[in-house]
């Protein structure tokens, strides 16, 4: 089995070491192959492929070429070789709509399906290609295929393990939600959000309809719904009491109102000295019982 070191950023070579066998010819230029002997190989990570950035990759290789080799490993077909695609199938894809006959490779022997489902789930993370259903369907892998834990998954990868753990709950959602999150309607945001929920598609088919953000979901889902203030006619009486004292005094008068057990104030706006001293002499004055 390959070792697979710790460490994304330096890339699938300082990933795979000593084990990652480039074929070469004498002058040690980059092997290329024609493009008909690759094959998407069966641990694919990446099942979709949007078909606008697979355009832009396109028009690139056909003005650039393959910048990156393609990663693959041998397979006996018969009595011909030919070879899976462990990493760069999107750029095998785009190479055939360029027209492109022959392509770039790096060959790993003696590869085992582990150590190609890693390094393929590995490349797809780097790259950010998987949408988040992909990414939680390879983390599944390595664990129900493989034996990985949780922890070891997410070492070998380069995450965290929350971030695995969050990862593989979006593989609980209902069907037509997963699918709604493969293609890009909603986002990972909500579909954490709508995990465990019995209405989820509900939510889901609401969110696109209204253009619900991700925190508009959260205080739909908590509830959290503005108030409507409703007047009423003990409110519109209370209005019209404070504006006879307003009138009466001379001065600005409103009502701090709280609801429940919390008291609630009357406050008189005065706005200078003569007003106050008016104010309590009138308050003073008040005959007692009325």
């Amino acid at each position: 089995m390959v070792e697979i070191k710790q460490g994304l950023g330096r890339g699938l070579t300082s990933l795979l070491g000593e084990n990652l066998s480039e074929v070469s010819s004498n002058n040690n230029k980059q092997l290329t192959i024609p493009i008909e002997k690759l094959k998407p190989g069966p641990w694919q990570a990446r099942k979709t492929f949007n078909s606008a950035d697979l355009e832009d990759l396109t028009n690139s290789i056909v003005s650039k070429g393959i910048i990156s080799p393609i990663l693959v490993t041998p397979v006996k077909v018969k009595s011909a070789v030919d070879f899976y695609i462990i990493a760069g199938e999107r750029r095998w894809r785009a190479a055939q709509l360029a027209k492109i006959h022959e392509v770039p490779v790096i060959i790993l022997k003696d590869l085992g399906d582990v150590d190609a489902s890693i390094i393929s789930l590995i490349e797809n993370i780097q790259r950010k290609d998987l949408n988040p259903i992909e990414e939680a369907k390879g983390f599944s892998d390595l664990i129900d295929k493989y034996n990985y834990t949780q922890e070891s998954a997410a070492k070998v990868v380069g995450k965290s393990r929350v971030y695995i753990t969050n990862s593989l709950r979006l593989l609980k959602l209902p069907k037509k939600v997963i699918m709604l999150l493969e293609d890009g309607t909603i986002s990972a945001g909500h579909a954490r959000l709508l995990i465990g929920k019995d209405n989820a598609l509900e939510l889901a088919l609401r969110v696109i309809k209204n253009n619900i953000s991700v925190r508009e979901l959260e205080k739909l889902i908590n509830n959290k719904k503005p108030k409507i203030i409703k007047q009423k006619k003990e409110d519109i009486n209370l209005t019209a009491s404070l504006k006879i004292i307003s009138d009466t005094l001379g001065i600005k008068v409103n009502i701090d109102y709280k609801d429940g057990n919390e008291k609630s104030k009357v406050i008189f706006h005065c706005n200078n000295l003569g007003q106050l001293n008016n104010l309590i002499n009138r308050l003073e004055n008040i005959p007692n019982g009325k």
